[in-house]
C-alpha cells in the first residue's frame, strides 16, 4: 500500500503545533466540545461554520484572545473568516498573524488568525464561539471528464478532524450536499443521513486524524472568474459615473469526452437544461444608460437588457450577455462591457470636500436554462466564484487628498498617477486588490474622499484655452514674419543722354 505522506505530514503538523505553540495559544484553553458543518450547497464557495465551546482552565489569569488555525492546504482558497459570540452575536475583531517559523521549518505552516473576546474569560469559565470560514473552488470535478449529456459529480474531501491550537475533548463534521451523495469514506466514526455525511464524534485523542472524502451530484452552474477588473471613472464636467468591468469567465464543470451539436441542438427540446452556459446576466443601477458588451472579436450583439426592474424594494436592469459559443465544462470566455450612470447619484459634496460611495465588486450569474426567458429571480443567485480581483477609481484631475476606506480587509490598496487626453498635471487613480472575493463582498461598498476646489474644475478648460489661445498668437505672429531673404529691388536702367 502506498503510504500517504500528506496525511503524515498533516498529523506531525498538529503534533507540533499543538505542542510547541503554548505561548501564542496562551496555553490555558481547552475546547470541550466542537461541531462542523460543510456547506456545500452554495457551490462555488464552501461554507465552514464550526461552534465550539471554549474553557479557561487556568487557575488565576484570564484569557483575551481565541486563536483560529487555517491548514495551508486550504489558505490560498480562503475567502473569509469570522468570529461571533453565540449568546450575544456580536462579531469578533479578528487579525491575521505573522507566523514565528516551527522549530522544524521544513514542514507547511498553518495560517493563523486570532480574535480578540469582548470581556476576558475568566478562569473556570466557558464562552461558546461560532467560526464561519469561506472557501473558493476547494471541490472538484470527479470524473474530470465526462460526456456531453451526462451528470456532474463533484469531490469535497479534507481532514476528518480540524487543525485546532487548543486541546480538544469531543468533535465532528457533518457534510451537507444539494445532490445525491455517491460515495464517501468509510471510517469507524462515519454515517450517512440522506443528503448528508456526518464524520465523529471523535474523542479526545483516541481517533487519529485521517483524510475524508465525499462524491456527490450537482448539476447546477459553477463559474470561476479568473480575472475580474472592475474601473470608475469620475466626471464632474458631465455629471457622468462611467462603468468598465473585463471578465476572463471559466465554466468550472467536468470537461467534454466529444462535442457534438447535434446532441447540443437535440437536448433544447428534450431537456430544461444542460452542462452549457449559455446566457450571463449582470446587475446594473436602475438609471444606467449607454451600455456595450464587447469582446476580443468586437461588439456582441446578441446581448440585450431589460426595461427597469424592481424585486424586494430593489430597482435595477438585467443586461442579459450571450457569449459568441455556449460555454461548456473548461471552456474560457473573455469580454468587456459598459455603461454609464449620473455622478450625483453616488457623489456627495460639502464645499471643496467630495465622498464618493461606490459598490466594491458587481455580481454576475451564469444560466443553463434553455429558455430565452430567465426568471428574474436567477439575478440573485450566487455562482460565479471571482479569484482574482482588481478595483479602479479614476478621480479627476486636480483631486488631492485621497482617501480610501474598505468595510473589510484587503490585499492592497495603492494610488498611482495617471494621464488621459487633454490633462496638464495629471489624475489620482485608486487601485484596490484582493484575491478570493466573498459573496457577501458584493453588497460592500467603497469610500473615497478627496478635495476637489473649483479651480480645479476649471483647470482643464483653462489649459485647453491657454493651449489654443498660444497656438492661435504663434501663427499670427508667424504669418506676419519673413523669415526668407528679403527680394533685392530692380535696378531701372539710366536714360543715355
Amino acid at each position: 500500500m502506498k503510504p500517504n505522506w500528506q496525511a503524515f505530514a498533516t498529523l506531525l503538523l498538529s503534533a507540533l503545533a499543538f505542542s510547541g505553540t503554548t505561548d501564542a495559544v496562551e496555553g490555558g484553553l481547552v475546547h470541550t466540545n466542537a461541531i462542523r458543518t460543510i456547506d456545500l450547497r452554495s457551490l462555488p464557495a464552501v461554507t465552514e461554520q464550526i461552534g465550539v465551546v471554549v474553557q479557561n482552565v487556568r487557575d488565576s489569569k484570564a484569557i483575551k484572545t481565541f486563536t483560529v488555525y487555517i491548514p495551508h492546504t486550504k489558505a490560498d482558497r480562503l475567502a473569509k473568516v469570522t468570529v461571533h459570540e453565540r449568546k450575544s452575536g456580536a462579531e469578533l475583531q479578528v487579525s491575521k498573524m505573522e507566523n514565528e517559523p516551527l522549530k522544524y521549518s521544513w514542514l507547511p505552516q498553518p495560517v493563523e488568525y486570532r480574535a480578540t473576546l469582548l470581556q476576558p474569560l475568566q478562569p473556570s469559565e466557558k464562552i461558546s464561539l461560532n467560526i464561519d470560514c469561506v472557501y473558493l473552488n476547494t471541490i472538484e470535478p470527479r470524473p474530470k471528464v465526462v460526456e456531453q449529456t451526462g451528470d456532474q459529480t463533484w469531490l469535497w474531501k479534507d481532514d476528518a478532524r480540524l487543525l485546532w491550537a487548543y486541546p480538544i475533548h469531543k468533535e465532528k463534521t457533518v457534510v451537507r450536499t444539494n445532490g445525491e451523495i455517491k460515495s464517501y469514506s468509510q471510517i469507524k466514526e462515519s454515517s450517512k443521513d440522506g443528503k448528508s455525511v456526518t464524520f465523529g464524534p471523535f474523542i479526545g485523542g483516541e481517533s487519529p486524524n485521517a483524510p475524508v472524502e465525499v462524491r456527490f451530484r450537482d448539476n447546477r452552474e459553477q463559474l470561476e472568474a479568473m480575472t475580474h477588473r472592475r474601473e470608475y471613472f469620475v466626471s464632474h464636467w458631465s455629471n457622468d459615473l462611467n462603468i468598465l468591468e473585463h471578465y476572463a469567465l471559466r465554466n468550472r464543470a467536468p470537461a467534454l469526452d466529444a462535442f457534438d451539436k447535434v446532441k447540443q441542438t437535440m437536448s433544447r427540446f428534450m431537456k430544461a437544461r444542460d452542462n452549457f452556459v449559455k446566457t450571463l446576466l449582470v446587475k446594473v443601477p436602475a438609471d444606467a444608460r449607454e451600455m456595450y458588451v464587447v469582446d476580443e472579436i468586437g461588439n456582441v450583439s446578441t446581448s440585450s437588457v431589460t426595461s427597469r426592474q424592481r424585486l424586494n424594494g430593489d430597482a435595477f436592469k438585467v443586461m442579459q450577455l450571450k457569449p459568441r459559443y455556449p460555454l461548456a465544462g473548461q471552456w474560457n470566455y473573455t469580454w468587456w462591457h459598459g455603461y454609464s450612470v449620473p455622478l450625483s447619484n453616488y457623489l456627495r459634496v460639502n464645499r471643496n470636500h467630495h465622498a464618493l460611495r461606490v459598490p466594491f465588486i458587481g455580481s454576475i450569474v451564469g444560466s443553463a436554462s434553455q429558455n430565452e426567458e430567465i426568471p428574474l429571480t436567477a439575478i440573485n443567485t450566487y455562482n460565479t466564484a471571482v479569484s482574482k480581483y482588481e478595483l479602479r477609481i479614476t478621480l479627476p484631475e486636480g483631486a488631492t487628498n485621497v482617501d480610501v476606506r474598505v468595510p473589510f480587509d484587503v490585499d492592497s490598496i495603492r494610488q498611482m498617477p495617471q494621464s488621459y487626453y487633454f490633462d496638464s498635471s495629471g489624475r489620482t487613480v485608486v487601485v484596490v486588490e484582493h484575491a478570493n472575493v466573498a459573496p457577501s463582498a458584493v453588497d460592500a461598498h467603497v469610500l473615497v474622499t478627496y478635495d476637489y476646489s473649483m479651480l480645479s474644475l476649471w483647470q482643464k478648460p483653462l489649459v485647453i484655452a491657454f493651449v489654443v489661445f498660444a497656438l492661435f498668437a504663434l501663427t499670427s505672429l508667424g504669418s506676419r514674419m519673413q523669415l526668407g531673404l528679403a527680394a533685392k529691388p530692380a535696378l531701372t536702367a539710366k536714360k543715355t543722354q
